[in-house]
């Protein structure tokens, strides 16, 4: 190959290194924000039979802006119902296991699929947005079924914990929250996932994980911030549940919003656990805590 051709050739392949370069640096964090909120749909492979609830009925309740939502309903024994609000990228299913003790002791339950997840319909994930209008619609369905003063609490996970958290300052008929690795704001946590989750520094990839989720969602999703809503939740209780191991959600999320709560609140860290897995890690001492809970404030 002539010497010539030769250098032509390799400024060639320079100049589209250099042209590649800034493209894939903005494909990563365009395709980040497209699997937060668009995450592959999980199967149903369980029922409550399979954690001993004999008694239970299909459910559904239609959002604000006409999304159906199905899930499962099971009828209080002690008037009380606890609504169960699962994480990103999961189904009603997730909290089964929590349910099936919970509703041992005579509590009713509503477990259902998010927007976006399992059986409900809708396309996108809102991360807490508008999930946390849906719970609104949750509330409803339990008391045309379980009767209007029937006693309610939120349960939920991850995201669905932060969803909890914001749903509860917004509606008074929620007498207690059960948020288990619940983060403070989402737009810290899309920094901290940064390295954690994709192995890239928080800068300048973060800000266009959250630009281009706000694109594909029309929303500000910035303002979805648990931390400015938990004080509201008072005089109602709130228990804090966090694995110290959390390498998703990280435990500090938990300690900071405990310091932001009111009284009256609990916070249980439970040292050998990661991002769930919490009955496994303590299987005496964790149903025995919201056991407890539960009839301290949900009577």
């Amino acid at each position: 190959m002539p010497p010539k051709t030769r250098k032509l050739l390799l400024f060639g392949l320079v100049s589209l290194v250099v042209m590649l370069i800034p493209a894939f640096g903005l494909y990563i964090p365009y395709r980040a924000a497209y699997n937060f909120l668009h995450p592959l749909r999980a199967t149903l492979t369980r029922s409550p039979a399979d954690v001993g609830i004999a008694h239970y009925e299909d459910a559904q309740f239609t959002t604000s802006d006409g999304l159906t939502l199905k899930g499962w309903y099971i009828p209080p024994r002690n008037g009380a119902v606890v609504i169960f609000i699962h994480g990103q990228a999961a189904d009603r299913a997730e909290l089964l296991d929590e349910a099936g003790f919970i509703t041992a002791r005579g509590y009713g339950a509503l477990l259902f699929d998010q927007r976006g997840c399992g059986q409900s319909q809708g396309n996108v994930v809102t991360l807490g947005y508008k999930e946390r209008l849906d719970i609104r619609e949750a509330v409803a369905f339990v008391r045309s079924r379980a009767g209007a003063d029937a006693p309610l609490a939120l349960f939920g996970h991850s995201m669905g914990a932060g969803t909890a958290l914001m749903a509860a300052a917004e509606i008074p008929e929620i007498r207690a929250v059960i948020a288990e690795s619940a983060f403070t704001t989402l737009e810290d946590n899309v920094n901290d996932s940064m390295g954690i989750l994709i192995g890239l520094p928080p800068f300048p990839f973060a800000p266009l994980v959250i630009f281009f989720g706000q694109q594909q969602t029309g929303l500000d999703i910035r303002a979805v911030r648990p931390l400015d809503e938990i004080g509201h939740i008072s005089p109602r209780a709130v228990l804090l549940i966090h694995g110290a191991k959390d390498s998703v959600v990280l435990v500090k999320n938990s300690y900071a919003l405990y310091a932001a709560a009111k009284e009256p609140k609990q916070l249980y860290i439970l040292p050998e656990a990661g991002h769930g897995g919490f009955l496994q890690a303590e299987p005496h001492d964790y149903p025995a805590a919201i056991l407890r809970f539960l009839a301290d404030y949900l009577k």
